[in-house]
């Protein structure tokens, strides 16, 4: 029987639970599952994705017609079984997340045929290596067919477009025309390499190979996105689903992983800072002063502190001046105040709102004030200056340069949380394998705390020690990877998220796992409602279709998380 209807997902915005419509195939059109149409929607014609093909429908009566194709695009099937996990994994409308692959399309694109996918043999790898950059460099060259290489900062990939030729870039910073051609160039031809970030994951289906640039490392913007996903997931799941090759390049194994770390040999020093170690030059030791002096070659600090410095503190009171946004402690720039959490930038204050006082420079010294005294002091001396921000510590490493990082603490972020030393450790070991790939040496100034762990963490039998204990330290709290984690946001008061827990708490329990919370985020932007954390824990061994089978009724009215890479924001 000839089919006389299709289903598809338009690539639009809906609510979680509207999903597809149903449209009727004009006399003589033939569509199939994957194909990109143009279908009538709300009085203006819009994309969607064929996902069944259907010879009868129960809304037959009033189905419109198809328009026609949209560019001959027809994607694999394994993209519509991507779309359909990734939404129920998501808790997010199948519209939604299209929408969020797609972006714009272009209105009046020009002719350019179904895609085709072709298979290796399926199966996952992760490398474990001193130099992850080129070994993947050297896996994408000779790997052949279309690969796709997928990384968790912009910086990176753009690095990884400079060094690997013919290779194309897609980001979320293009615009949608550039986007839509970067993407489709790609997916129509038989070769090449796309380098993209988690905006582009959604193309795994189409690729032959899939290399993973350092998945040790989180994305960090996931938390701001929805629908919430990981590009690591997905690479997983076309790996098991869609028979494509998918190999993992980086230096350090993960928390729950029992691989071996590499050992990163290289001239390697912690200097723990000493309040009567001072130089010339703010946060700089003395001793550590000494040794770039002496040294023969490029010289590189780090400085973690943008601006003049990190905070307006009253010397006399401690009062801190903080963002008329979003009440976080702002940031003191050259001739500004500036905001690091919402991007609030004003006219800095003049003098303290609590006492009076009019000295505000109890901080700890940005980047400026270190460049200005070094401008004083050592002169003659050339260094090139670097603050945390990515397209800067990203950047090539001058061949054998010493590479001094004034407070390695920072390495990890400033927030607080049960993944601080796990963010740090991983933070040092790829800051080192660049050091060590440039023939250079590291010098790191930490505190006592924290000086035994890095002096350790860049052998492998120091990193499986601090894995060790990490893991006992997690179980005790019952933090990952000791236990399954999902996190739920609930916008609203205090009273709103404990309500929520009420109505959730049986059935969580009766899977085996509890609540715990509310957890107030902090520093929200006053025009925002006021957001609070509920953490669901469950066994470790919790399988994923459980997961999602016990979270879709509860998901109404709140975003919830099955992959949470910052536990309390």
């Amino acid at each position: 029987m000839s089919t006389k209807f299709c289903r598809v997902v338009p690539v639009l915005r809906t609510p979680a639970g509207i999903d597809a419509f149903d449209y009727a195939v004009p006399e003589g059109a033939t569509y199939d599952v994957g194909d990109l149409v143009w279908v009538p929607f709300r009085r203006r014609k819009t994309p969607a994705l064929v996902t069944e093909m259907l010879t009868t429908s129960p809304f037959a009566q009033k189905a419109q017609n198809v328009i026609g194709s949209y560019a001959g695009i027809r994607l694999p099937e394994a993209s519509v079984g991507l779309l359909h996990w990734l939404s129920e994994w998501t808790f997010a409308s199948r519209p939604s997340v299209l929408l969020s692959w797609l972006r714009n399309l272009p209105k009046r694109p020009a002719e350019i045929g179904p895609f085709k996918a072709a298979r290796r043999d399926a199966g996952m790898e992760a490398v474990w290596t001193a130099d992850a950059n080129r070994s993947l460099i050297e896996a994408a060259q000779n790997a052949g067919g279309r690969v796709l290489i997928l990384t968790p900062w912009l910086a990176s990939a753009k690095r990884l477009a400079d060094e690997i030729p013919g290779s194309a870039l897609l980001l979320a910073e293009q615009a949608d025309g550039l986007f839509f051609e970067r993407w489709t160039n790609w997916a129509s031809k038989p070769e090449g390499v796309l380098i993209t970030t988690r905006v582009g994951s959604w193309l795994s289906p189409l690729a032959e190979t899939i290399l993973l640039h350092l998945p040790e490392q989180d994305d960090h913007k996931q938390d701001e996105l929805n629908p919430r996903y990981d590009a690591r997931r997905i690479a997983a799941w076309c790996a098991q689903h869609a028979g494509i090759e998918v190999r993992a390049f980086g230096v350090t194994p993960p928390l729950a992983s029992d691989e071996p770390a590499p050992d990163l040999e290289l001239p390697y020093e912690i200097v723990i800072r000493n309040p009567k170690g001072h130089s010339p030059i703010p946060t700089v030791q003395a001793d550590v002063l000494n040794t770039i002096r002496d040294h023969e070659g490029p010289r590189v600090i780090v400085h973690p502190v943008r601006g003049v410095a990190a905070r307006f503190t009253c010397r006399d009171c401690g009062w801190q001046a903080v963002c008329e946004r979003c009440d976080f402690p702002l940031s003191q720039e050259i001739d500004a105040a500036a905001c690091r959490r919402c991007g609030w930038t004003g006219a800095p204050p003049l003098s303290c709102l609590s006492c009076g006082g009019f000295d505000l420079g109890k901080s700890i010294p940005g980047i400026e004030r270190l460049k200005s005294a070094w401008a004083k002091h050592e002169s003659d001396i050339p260094v090139e200056w670097r603050t945390l921000a990515m397209d800067e510590f990203e950047a090539p490493l001058p061949e054998h340069a010493i590479v001094v990082v004034t407070d390695a603490s920072f390495l990890s972020g400033a927030v607080e949380d049960i993944r601080r030393d796990e963010r740090l450790v991983a933070a040092v070991r790829h800051l080192a394998s660049r050091v060590q790939a440039a023939g250079g040496r590291l010098v790191l100034q930490a505190s006592e705390h924290h000086a035994t762990l890095l002096e350790t963490c860049v052998t492998s039998d120091g990193y499986r020690a601090y894995q060790e204990r990490e893991r006992a330290l997690r179980e005790s709290f019952g933090y990952p990877p000791a236990v399954r984690l999902v996190k739920i946001l609930v916008d609203g008061t205090g009273h709103d998220a404990r309500r929520w827990m009420s109505s959730a708490g049986s059935a969580v329990k009766t899977a085996g796992g509890e609540l715990r919370g509310p957890y107030a985020v902090a520093y929200r932007p006053r025009s925002r409602k006021a957001r609070w954390v509920v953490h669901a824990v469950f066994p470790k061994r919790m399988e994923h279709k459980r997961l999602m089978t016990v979270f879709q009724p509860l998901s109404k009215d709140v975003i919830i998380d099955l992959d949470p890479i910052a536990f309390f924001r």
